[in-house]
């Protein structure tokens, strides 16, 4: 008997993903970048108790946003069954929010900051400029530190960012 692949992963796709004290929050394939993949926010929504999708979808339409537009294996996740695909919103006025770059060792930024639009890089110069403060870093995050920034709130770029 073959094995039952898992559903292919659209823009739109609402997923599941379980936290450590058995919880689950909840996902959405926002965008797919053709240079660095796909795109996912986190809705401000966890639940412990299992409930009806038709009515969670309702909710989710109605909560706001806790993280991202980010970056993450949504792919692997949903595959290996780490994420379970459990409806599909569709995708309102989305704006590329733009993601900041620098290179870093340790304490010390080494180059100028970037903003990639998602075409191209834009030099933003020695000093972060404070409008940029709330983006995001370029990178791709395991489905793994998702689960924990969730959890946590926590974003180890964040002191990097604001001290840009």
């Amino acid at each position: 008997m073959e094995a039952e692949m898992p559903p292919r992963v659209k823009v739109g796709d609402v997923f599941e993903i379980p936290l450590s004290d058995g919880k689950k929050a909840y996902g959405q394939f926002v965008y797919d970048d053709k240079q660095m993949g796909p795109l996912v926010r986190v809705f401000d929504l966890t639940t412990h108790d299992v409930i009806d999708v038709d009515g969670l979808m309702c909710k989710l339409q109605e909560a706001g946003v806790l993280l991202g537009p980010l970056f993450t294996g949504v792919y692997a996740a949903i595959r290996t069954g780490l994420w379970r695909v459990i409806g599909h919103l569709p995708v309102k006025g989305f704006v590329y929010p733009g993601f900041l770059m620098v290179f870093y060792e340790g304490e010390r930024v080494l180059g100028p900051w970037r903003l990639w639009n998602g075409e191209k890089e834009i030099v933003l110069g020695r000093r972060l400029p404070d409008e940029y403060k709330n983006r995001e870093m370029l990178a791709v995050w395991a489905p793994s530190d998702v689960a924990e920034r969730i959890e946590t709130g926590e974003n180890p770029y964040r002191r990097i960012i604001q001290e840009g």
